[in-house]
């Protein structure tokens, strides 16, 4: 019997233990979260940008699916400057203008996507600069108008525009129109200097400090030319004003008689062939050839142009002028 009994227990230690139900629970995988809804995206419009000016965020949102959410942009590009972050809102400065078209795909954290495409246009930075004439001074002759007013030129930003006198004052008679003076130039010759900022809708700004020369206007002055059928007769009339090396071109307005000049009554006739009217050395020359046997009289009215506008598609004219001529019969 005591043979037996040890028998027995070594057969009942040798048995492998019972598998308990612990064991077979630790073995099957977890189940993935359901989601409750489909995963969407959306987000506020996408708005214009500047270079050079911070982007302000547009906030993208997810709903649906399985939370935490994965931002990426899956085609195009967005502006370079710009980026994605992981919470969803594309910001940041840009640095190139252009539009660019992109789609920004959201993952969530089963096997739901969905994909949100967008437009974004960036302009060029705001400048401001002066026209080739301004570069170095703008001229102008006192008693000029809007159209030699003009003295910068605009580009990039984004409008509207806001222009602002921030130091010095205008030329007497005119005002500020973007960057352009309108009005009449008025008061004393010399020069002034004023500055202008530009501030765009993007809150960026840009500067330009035109320096307006302001000359007398062009003038010529009236004489006279008498002499004989002998000698003819010649009279230089001086011109003052006008802007320095401008070309200058004189005109002959009208012709009336003047028979006390002349040798009988006569009346309104035109000049004489040969005579001469031109401009030298900040005068203009008149001239009446000799031999004219029978006399000449006249009273001519002239005016000389210079070649600065004065107005839309006129030149700076001078005042009138008038000139005696008398040549004594032979």
């Amino acid at each position: 019997m005591a043979a037996l009994a040890i028998a027995l227990v070594v057969v009942f230690a040798c048995a492998p233990p019972p598998k308990t139900v612990a064991n077979l629970s630790s073995s099957t995988p977890s189940p993935s979260p359901i989601p409750t809804a489909p995963l969407q995206a959306s987000s506020a419009p996408f708005h214009g940008g500047e270079v050079g000016v911070a982007y302000a965020a547009v906030v993208l949102s997810a709903t649906g699916g399985v939370a935490p959410y994965a931002w990426t942009v899956s085609s195009g590009a967005l502006p370079p400057g710009l980026t994605v972050g992981p919470s969803g809102s594309v910001s940041g400065s840009p640095t190139g203008a252009g539009s660019f078209s992109f789609t920004i795909r959201v993952a969530d954290a089963g096997t739901g996507a969905a994909s949100l495409p967008g437009v974004i246009g960036i302009a060029a930075p705001l400048s401001a600069s002066l026209i080739p004439c301004c570069a170095h001074y703008c001229r102008v002759e006192l008693g000029c108008v809007t159209v030699c007013g003009g003295f910068g030129t605009l580009s990039g930003g984004v409008g509207p525009y806001n222009y602002t006198l921030t130091q010095g004052p205008l030329p007497a008679g005119t005002s500020l129109t973007g960057l352009s003076l309108t009005g009449t130039f008025g008061g004393l010759s010399g020069y002034l200097k004023f500055t202008v900022q530009v501030a765009d809708a993007m809150g960026a700004s840009a500067t330009v400090a035109p320096t307006f020369w302001m000359y007398d206007h062009i003038a010529l002055a009236s004489g006279s030319c008498l002499g004989n059928y002998i000698t003819g007769c010649s009279v230089n009339l001086p011109t003052t004003g006008g802007i320095p090396g401008s070309a200058v071109s004189v005109k002959l307005l009208s012709v009336a008689a003047n028979p006390k000049q002349g040798c009988w009554n006569q009346a309104a006739a035109p000049p004489p062939a040969g005579y001469g009217l031109s401009v030298s050395g900040g005068s203009v020359v008149v001239s009446i050839p000799k031999q004219i046997i029978n006399g000449y009289g006249g009273v001519w009215t002239l005016a000389v142009n210079d070649s600065s506008l004065c107005a839309a598609s006129t030149y700076c004219i001078s005042n009138q002028a008038t000139v005696v001529i008398g040549v004594q019969c032979g």
